[in-house]
């Protein structure tokens, strides 16, 4: 192969991946509230609701409602996403292995 195919050459990702348009990520929340997820794990609401316990228990305004998915398995529904974009906390989504 000549010098200049291989300079011309491109590589071709042969996994086709979607592209998002433009967005915005907060680094701090806009308020002092902890936001809770449940991931659908095994005992996942049960940590969570502990860990809800624990924070206000030391003065950590947290979320009466602990949103959740329905399994580990699946993504969050757009819907769900949509709800968890308006929060103006801190989001943690647990728990993981």
């Amino acid at each position: 192969m000549s010098e200049t195919l291989r300079r011309d050459a491109a590589l071709v990702d042969p996994i086709p991946r979607p592209r998002s348009g433009p967005f915005t990520v907060r680094t701090r929340p806009e308020i002092d509230q902890v936001v809770l997820l449940d991931n659908g794990k095994p005992n996942s609401m049960r940590i969570l609701r502990r860990t809800q316990e624990l924070l206000r228990a030391r003065g950590v305004d947290v979320k009466e409602e602990i949103r959740s998915k329905p399994f580990a398995g699946v993504p969050v529904d757009s819907e769900l996403l949509g709800m968890l974009a308006q929060e103006r906390g801190l989001l943690l989504c647990g728990v993981h292995d």
